[in-house]
């Protein structure tokens, strides 16, 4: 027997009033009813004390030309976006690392990693609008409502414009962005990847690109995963590709793409302008023997061993026959805050994701520097043992880093010793830290 339609109607009024009343609304992206306990100002503080500690951890690119270009792609989809009224940023970081993220508050950040290994504009437009869709459909907030409790989200939804916050609320908006920049390292749920990828998809199809550039991508992220350098972060943050590939293929088919709709050729203008270990810098490989004249260096490897030029900002790769472990030496420039080979480690490390084992100041033959042992994953999520030897010389850092994985490390355990101590600079005797 129903009730009758008096008793319904106070039930239905019962229910508006505690959903008005805990702040729901319609997702403007999903379309679902949710609770929003932020407001739009309270969102924009909360990205922008996020993305000044981002900032702290990461400098951005300075490139004008490199920066307006992702710019201007990321604001024509931001316009045709579920959320075109949010005031969008795009932001390059100088990182070797391959990642892409959005914060709340309209942020979205994609390193110059990430620029190398893109394929061209629609590609890209692709990763940007994936970003995007975190955050016209409030994912950042969501997770910043799951992991807080009502009475601060109470507080926080009353913060407005910057003049009017005490400094209680100010704290309580560091702190949110201190929770934030931890969440987002953990990644977004699946739910939430899914999502994205399905609103990523209507967005560069309103924009003009060919929605199945998203499966050129990965699957070029599948088929190269094995040798992936700086992948790490990208592949911790987002869901397993072929789960992605599959989801993607089932929205958009599986013919061939429009290539008339990528923009090619601005694309490979922009990403020349990206730094590359320039030819004269790169030195020779012979064997198993590296010597690079311009930074006065020689390294040997191993007999089943092999070096390779494959990545473009290390002086040269390294990688085993059977392709299980990998090594780079690169030099980096020196910024205010890194003093010391320790230093100089930690930022490297840190950067990369990797857990720190153990490690000790040591005195080899490329002078005195700092050797550590961390632990990582790889991209293809096997669980890596990563040892590394960081010097400073004549004002530049170089970093010296192997990796194996750790179930096959006895079998490379003597490799790994061999390769960091054979690193030397011809003129040896000159083994000050700076």
């Amino acid at each position: 027997m129903k009730a009758p339609i008096s008793s319904r109607l106070f039930i239905w009024a019962i229910a508006m009033a505690t959903c008005l009343a805990v702040g729901c609304f319609r997702n403007p992206a999903t379309k679902k009813m949710q609770t929003r306990l932020l407001s739009y100002a309270s969102e924009r503080k909360i990205g922008e004390e996020t993305k000044k500690k981002i900032l702290e951890e990461y400098k951005v690119y300075e490139s004008t030309a490199v920066t307006g270009y992702v710019d201007k792609i990321g604001q024509k989809l931001a316009y045709l976006s579920d959320r075109p009224t949010v005031q969008y940023e795009f932001l390059v970081v100088d990182s070797d690392l391959v990642n892409a993220f959005a914060v709340p508050g309209g942020f979205i950040f994609v390193t110059r990693g990430l620029l190398e290994n893109v394929g061209d504009e629609a590609e890209l437009a692709m990763v940007l609008a994936h970003e995007i869709s975190h955050i016209t459909a409030y994912h950042g907030v969501q997770m910043i409502q799951k992991e807080m409790g009502q009475n601060a989200l109470t507080i926080l939804g009353t913060i407005g414009a910057a003049f009017t916050m005490g400094p209680e609320a100010m704290l309580m908006v560091a702190n949110t962005a201190d929770l934030f920049s931890a969440l987002y390292l953990l990644g977004y749920s699946r739910e939430h990847e899914k999502e994205a990828d399905y609103l990523g998809l209507q967005y560069i199809l309103r924009a003009g690109y060919d929605p199945r550039a998203s499966l050129t991508f990965l699957k070029k992220l599948e088929s190269d995963n094995d040798k992936a350098q700086g992948w790490d972060l990208y592949f911790r943050t987002h869901p397993p590709i072929p789960e992605r590939i599959k989801i993607i293929e089932g929205m958009v088919g599986k013919g061939d793409r429009d290539e008339s709709k990528s923009n090619r050729d601005e694309f490979e203008r922009i990403q020349a302008l990206l730094p590359r270990v320039k030819t004269e810098e790169r030195g020779v490989i012979v064997g198993q023997r590296y010597i690079n004249p311009a930074h006065e260096l020689v390294l040997n490897v191993p007999a089943n061993w092999k070096f390779t030029f494959s990545h473009p900002q290390a002086l040269v790769s390294f990688e085993t026959l059977d392709e299980k472990g990998l090594g780079l030496l690169i030099v980096v420039e020196l910024s205010s805050m890194t003093t010391s080979a320790e230093e100089l480690a930690y930022r490297y490390t840190k950067d990369n994701g990797f857990r720190f084992v153990a490690g000790r100041n040591v005195l080899y033959a490329a002078g005195y520097g700092f050797i550590g042992q961390y632990q990582g994953g790889s991209p293809k999520g096997e669980f890596m043992d990563i040892r590394l030897y960081a010097t400073i010389r004549r004002g530049k850092g170089y970093i010296l880093v192997c990796e194996v994985p750790f179930d096959k490390l006895a079998n490379y355990i003597l490799d790994l010793e061999s390769i960091l101590r054979a690193l030397q600079f011809s003129r040896s005797k000159d083994h000050s830290t700076r």
